[in-house]
């Protein structure tokens, strides 16, 4: 194995080097395709139900402010906003905030980092993120941050994309495509983090740890350019992502849609009650 190889390994185990050229990386990526990555999570199915709306179930309908971190382009923010309850945004990047600001007005979208939110010590009934803990290099400060906005008893919930479940049906289109890309997706954090001692650290219990596995089907040209142009391939190159594109589309002209296996995690925690204040 070369090194670039035990490189590429220890990025998708979380194990990479933090001093790397992440961050230009996203930067460059979500300038160029804002809102590419919620398109395409929101086209993954498992029965009728898309990730967004798995993991806005996890929120209380008596949550009366809610905080999506990492909200991109907002479609978990979209799936949450009731009219009722506060739904308020964070995102740093400008081109996806952009998108957010002209989609949906029920929710106020706010400029900011997820390792500094712009929002008071226990101001939130929940907190979500869809991406945020694998697209952040520390997802801990995510989690610390989260922890001191949510009042006491409130509720944390995350999700991203995974390793595992895949059918077994299914793994053989992976391991092809990822041999045409000559890379696998992979992320500034960890995918399989342990959970329990990062949200023990900032008083957060975890209440559950959920997986699922959706599929995003590619029947044209259209499909292949979106799921294709989703995903972070930075040790790939433009002539073997068209590769794949290319594949994937002669695939579905000869055999029907392509079923691409997307799984995903969900993880759901509460903070705990703070003492008793003595005030009635």
């Amino acid at each position: 194995m070369d090194l670039s190889s035990v490189r590429e390994a220890a990025r998708r185990v979380g194990l990479g080097n933090r001093e790397d050229p992440w961050p230009d990386y996203l930067a460059r990526f979500h300038a160029e395709r804002p809102g590419v990555i919620q398109e395409a999570i929101g086209r993954c199915r498992a029965g009728q139900r898309n990730p967004y709306a798995w993991l806005a179930r996890s929120v209380s309908r008596t949550a009366g402010v809610v905080v999506d971190v990492c909200c991109g382009a907002g479609a978990l923010s979209r799936e949450i906003a009731d009219g009722k309850r506060l739904v308020i945004g964070v995102e740093r990047n400008d081109a996806e905030l952009g998108l957010a600001e002209r989609s949906e007005q029920r929710v106020r979208w706010v400029h900011g980092s997820e390792d500094a939110l712009p929002l008071a010590d226990s101001s939130a009934d929940a907190v979500v993120t869809s991406m945020g803990m694998v697209t952040t290099p520390d997802p801990r400060k995510l989690v610390a941050e989260a922890s001191r906005v949510l009042r006491p008893g409130g509720v944390f919930a995350c999700m991203a994309p995974t390793v595992r479940p895949v059918p077994v049906g299914m793994m053989r289109t992976l391991v092809e495509l990822s041999a045409r890309v000559g890379s696998t997706p992979s992320f500034p954090g960890a995918l399989e983090l342990r959970m329990n001692d990062v949200l023990a650290e900032w008083g957060l219990h975890k209440v559950e740890d959920a997986r699922a596995c959706y599929t995003f089907s590619v029947a044209d040209i259209a499909d292949a350019d979106l799921i294709m142009g989703a995903l972070y391939l930075p040790g790939s190159t433009q002539a073997r992502r068209r590769s794949a594109r290319n594949w994937l589309v002669r695939r579905a002209a000869s055999r029907g849609p392509v079923d691409i296996a997307v799984p995903m995690r969900r993880v759901v925690a509460q903070k705990e009650p703070g003492p008793a204040s003595g005030i009635a």
